[in-house]
C-alpha cells in the first residue's frame, strides 16, 4: 500500500466558509467552526506518517524515540526534548505542559523576556577574580530575574482569592522558585549559574502554565460543544489520539495530530501542505569551558521517548554543584575549627583505620567515615530529606568558636537521641545490623526515660557509638581498667544501664520490634530502605522536639516562674506540632508532612507562629521577628520570617552547646 500524495483540499460542505472568508495566508486566524481536530490548517508528511494541525501555522518536528537522551546543553536547557522549549507528546500527568508560554509569542512583552534569558559569561557574570570561574550574576540581571518571582507571586495571590485557596500546592511552587533565587546570592561556578538560571525559569513557566490551565483551559475542556479560538501563546502538544486532539482543539490549545498516512480519510480539509519545522533556534551544543573552550558536557539524566519520565527528568532540581575552592591557609584553619565544632575529632597521632573493601551491596557508598560535617544534610538513600528552612539555617549559621558560651553558662551538649549519621555512616552491613538491632531493642525504655526525666549528663556521640555497636551478649565491663577505650565503654554502660540489660536479653533473640511489627534481626544487614527511613525520620523528629524542650528550659526560664506559667509554656511548645505533643514515638506514624514540615504555605504558618512565640522569650531574639506571622502579612515577609525563626533557633542552639542541633526531616514518600 503506497503513501498517498496530499494536496490542498476543501470539502464541498465547507466551501461556503472559504468563499465568505477565505484564508489568504498562514498568518490569518483559523475559524473554529471551519476546521475540526482531524482537519489540516497545516499538514506535513513524516516518513509513513502524516502530521496535521487544525489551528497552528507550522508543524514541529517530533522527538519521540526510545533512544532520545535528556541532557542539559550549553544553555542549561534540554534542546528539543525540553517541554519548556518544544511541543511534546501529551501526557495526562503533565497536561498543564501544553499551556507553557512560547518564547516567540512574548517577544514584545518586556515583563516576560527574562523567562527565556540566556546569560553570557563575558557580559553578565562577575567573577571573584580575573579568570576565576566562581562568581555571581550582575546586579541588574538579578533584579530582572527577581521580577519574575514577583510576577508569579502576584498572580498566585490573585488566583488564591478567586479560587478560595484551592490548588494550594502552587503556593509551594512559588516558595520553591524563591528558594532557587536565593542561590544567586551565593558565589557559584559559572557552570552552575547556567543550570540554576534555567531551573529558575522552568519553575516560573511551570507556575504560569498551571495557572493558565486551571483558570482557562480546564473549564473549557469540560465542555467540548464549543470550539474556542486558538491561543498561539501556548506551547501546545502532540498526540496520536483523536479524542485528545478533539478535546484540546476545542479548548483553543495548539495541537498536532500524528496518523498513519495511509489511513487518513480522503475528504480531510487541507489548507496548506508544509515542511516539518526543525528546532533550529534551540541550543544543541554541549557546555564548554568559558575560558579554555573545551567541552564539559552535563550528565545524561534519562534516555526515553516523549512520556512522563521525560517530563519528570527535565523538572528535577539541579544539585551537582561545584564547591568553592578555599585557599590552603584557610583550609588549615578550618580543619582546626571543624575538629572542635560540629565534626568528630581526629587524633593525628594514630594511624588511619583501614577501610573495608568496597562492596556494592553495602548500605554506605559515600566517602571516609571520620569527620562527617554535621552542618550539612546527609546525602544517603536511607536518610529522609531535610526541612528546607532548617537546611538553609544550618548553612547560614555563624560557626565561630568564640560564639560558644562559657562552660558555666552552657547547657548539656550531649545527645538525647543518637545522631542519625551514626546509622548511615557505617562501612559494613554487619555494623549497620548492630546499630539498628541495638537501637530498636532499647528504643522503648530509652525514649520513655528521656521524656519522663532526661538523664544528666546526656550521652556524647562517642557514647552512642560505643552503645550501638556493642555485642548483645557482652558481659559486665571492667570499670577498674585504665584503658581509655574501656573507660569510655564503662561510662557508656553507666549511662545506659537499663538499655544494656535489654541488649543482653536480646542475645539469642531472632526479632526486634518496630511500631507493632516484628523485624527479623538477620534482615537488618540489608534492610528495606523504607524501614530505615522511617526510623531516621522518627529519630530526627523526636530529637528535634527533645532538644527544643531542653533549650527552652535553658533560655526560657523567665517564662516558667510558677506552676501555672510552666503549664502555659508547655502548651505553647506543644502547639508547634499538629499532634499537640512533644512525643512522636508513641503516636501513629504520620502519613503526610505537617506542622513545620507542611508542604503548603497556609498549612505551615500557624505552627511557625507558635514556634516564633516560643523563641520570642529567648535572649538575643531579633527585632525583625517581633511582628506575628499571620495571613495579614506579605507572603515574602512571612516566608522570610519562617526562615529567620529557623536560623535563630539553630544559632541559639550552637551558641549554647557548641554543636548543631538535630532538625526536622520530611517523610521520604511525600513528593
Amino acid at each position: 500500500m503506497s503513501i498517498p500524495v496530499f494536496k490542498p483540499f476543501v470539502r464541498d460542505g465547507d466551501r461556503a466558509f472559504v468563499i465568505s472568508a477565505p484564508i489568504l495566508s498562514l498568518t490569518d486566524d483559523v475559524r473554529p467552526g471551519y476546521l475540526t481536530a482531524t482537519d489540516a490548517f497545516c499538514m506535513a508528511t513524516y516518513g509513513h506518517r502524516v502530521i496535521t494541525t487544525p489551528n497552528m501555522k507550522f508543524i514541529p518536528q517530533p522527538f519521540d524515540n526510545e533512544s532520545d537522551i535528556v541532557q542539559a546543553r550549553a544553555d542549561g536547557r534540554y534542546w528539543a526534548v525540553d517541554p519548556f522549549q518544544w511541543p511534546q507528546t501529551y501526557d495526562d500527568s503533565y497536561a498543564r505542559s501544553f499551556a507553557i508560554p512560547r518564547r516567540e509569542a512574548y517577544m514584545d512583552d518586556s515583563s516576560m523576556t527574562y523567562a527565556w534569558f540566556r546569560p553570557a559569561f563575558a557580559s553578565d557574570f562577575v567573577p571573584l577574580a580575573p579568570d576565576n570561574l566562581f562568581g555571581q550574576l550582575k546586579t541588574d540581571i538579578l533584579d530582572h530575574l527577581k521580577r519574575l518571582y514577583e510576577k508569579a507571586n502576584k498572580r498566585v495571590s490573585s488566583y488564591k482569592l478567586t479560587r478560595l485557596h484551592k490548588e494550594d500546592h502552587v503556593i509551594g511552587w512559588v516558595h520553591a522558585m524563591r528558594a532557587v533565587y536565593e542561590r544567586f546570592q551565593q558565589a557559584m561556578a559559572w557552570r552552575d549559574v547556567v543550570m540554576v538560571v534555567a531551573e529558575y525559569q522552568h519553575r516560573f513557566l511551570d507556575i504560569w502554565a498551571l495557572l493558565d490551565y486551571c483558570e482557562i483551559i480546564e473549564p473549557r475542556m469540560r465542555f467540548v460543544d464549543t470550539t474556542h479560538n486558538v491561543n498561539p501563546k501556548w506551547m501546545g502538544c502532540i498526540t496520536q489520539d483523536v479524542a485528545i486532539a478533539t478535546k484540546v482543539h476545542a479548548a483553543g490549545v495548539p495541537v498536532w495530530l500524528i496518523r498513519d498516512a495511509r489511513l487518513v480519510q480522503s475528504n480531510m480539509n487541507i489548507i496548506k501542505v508544509v515542511s516539518i519545522t526543525p528546532p533550529n533556534d534551540l541550543v544543541i551544543g554541549m557546555y564548554h569551558h568559558p575560558i579554555k573552550n573545551f567541552a564539559q558536557p552535563f550528565d545524561i539524566i534519562a534516555r526515553c521517548p516523549s512520556n512522563r519520565r521525560r517530563h519528570e527528568a527535565v523538572r528535577q532540581p539541579y544539585s551537582d554543584f561545584e564547591k568553592l575552592p578555599v585557599p590552603k591557609p584557610q583550609v588549615e584553619q578550618l580543619v582546626v575549627k571543624e575538629s572542635l565544632v560540629g565534626k568528630a575529632r581526629v587524633d593525628k597521632g594514630k594511624a588511619k583505620a583501614k577501610l573495608a573493601p568496597y562492596d556494592i551491596t553495602a548500605p554506605r557508598q559515600n566517602r571516609a567515615v571520620s569527620g562527617r560535617d554535621k552542618w550539612s544534610d546527609i546525602d544517603h538513600p536511607y536518610m529522609p530529606p531535610m526541612n528546607s528552612f532548617f537546611k538553609t539555617a544550618l548553612q547560614e549559621a555563624k560557626k565561630e568558636f568564640i560564639r560558644i558560651k562559657h562552660p558555666r553558662d552552657k547547657m548539656d551538649d550531649g545527645y538525647s537521641l543518637p545522631d542519625p549519621g551514626l546509622f548511615v555512616n557505617v562501612l559494613s552491613p554487619q555494623s549497620l545490623m548492630k546499630h539498628l538491632a541495638n537501637w530498636l531493642a532499647c528504643r522503648p525504655t530509652w525514649l520513655e526515660c528521656v521524656y519522663e526525666e532526661s538523664p544528666r549528663p546526656l550521652p556524647r556521640a562517642q557514647n552512642w557509638r560505643d552503645f550501638l555497636i556493642s555485642q548483645h551478649a557482652q558481659g559486665p565491663l571492667d570499670t577498674q581498667t585504665s584503658s581509655k577505650t574501656s573507660k569510655s565503654k564503662a561510662a557508656t554502660a553507666t549511662l545506659f544501664q537499663k538499655e544494656v540489660t535489654a541488649l543482653r536479653a536480646l542475645s539469642g533473640a531472632s526479632n526486634v520490634h518496630w511500631r507493632g511489627k516484628d523485624i527479623a534481626i538477620s534482615t537488618l544487614d540489608n534492610p528495606p530502605a523504607d524501614l530505615v527511613r522511617q526510623i531516621m525520620y522518627e529519630i530526627c523528629e523526636q530529637g528535634f522536639r527533645y532538644e527544643l524542650l531542653d533549650l527552652d528550659e535553658h533560655l526560657g526560664r523567665d517564662a516558667r516562674k510558677d506552676k501555672e506559667a510552666r503549664k502555659e509554656r508547655m502548651e505553647l511548645l506543644r502547639s508547634i506540632f499538629p499532634s499537640k505533643s512533644l512525643r512522636v514515638w508513641n503516636k501513629d506514624f504520620p502519613q503526610e508532612n505537617d506542622g513545620l514540615n507542611a508542604p503548603s504555605f497556609d498549612a505551615a504558618l500557624p505552627y511557625f507562629e507558635s514556634f516564633r512565640k516560643v523563641l520570642s522569650t529567648w535572649e538575643r531574639f531579633p527585632e525583625s521577628l517581633k511582628q506575628p506571622l499571620n495571613h495579614t502579612g506579605r507572603e515574602h515577609d512571612l516566608w522570610k520570617g519562617m526562615k529567620e525563626c529557623c536560623v535563630f533557633y539553630v544559632q541559639s542552639y550552637f551558641d549554647n552547646t557548641g554543636r548543631p542541633p538535630i532538625v526536622p526531616h520530611l517523610l521520604y514518600s511525600v513528593a
